[in-house]
């Protein structure tokens, strides 16, 4: 037993929601990675943390107001889904290849859009749940 409930749901929870949540990253990064687009950023990571953020602001600011969702619930949408759907470690892995390949403005504009975008896509995610979007 865990403080979220029985450890064998904690672990379907956490393992479902990450499945999906990968699979979609995958599918973004397999989809748009190859695209052209003004901006050095791979274009399917950058939606695929644009997209999670949002929906994480989304879904911190409905759970807060929702104490009856069950822990299992939280756990598939929080840690499991949106966890698995965030790419933060491939972007600081696409970070520092710009670095080491010289590409400095490259890297820092790549920086911006993806930490500095994610943000401001989690602030809209609360702004559009609690009604002021």
């Amino acid at each position: 037993m865990t403080k979220d409930g029985p450890l064998w749901l904690v672990v379907v929870s956490v393992a479902t929601g990450a499945t999906l949540g990968a699979m979609i990253r995958w599918w973004l990064t397999y989809a748009f990675n190859g695209t052209s687009w003004f901006l050095s950023s791979p274009l399917g990571t950058l939606l695929s943390n644009l997209c999670a953020a949002y929906l994480m602001g989304m879904a911190l600011a409905w759970l807060s107001t929702r104490p009856e969702i069950s822990p299992a619930v939280r756990l598939f949408i929080i840690t499991g889904f949106l966890g698995a759907f965030s790419t933060l470690t491939a972007v600081l892995g696409e970070n520092l290849h710009f670095m080491l390949t010289g590409q400095w403005l490259a890297s820092l504009e790549h920086f911006l859009m993806h930490i500095g975008g994610s943000f401001i896509a989690l602030v809209l995610g609360v702004l559009t749940i609690r009604g002021h979007l």
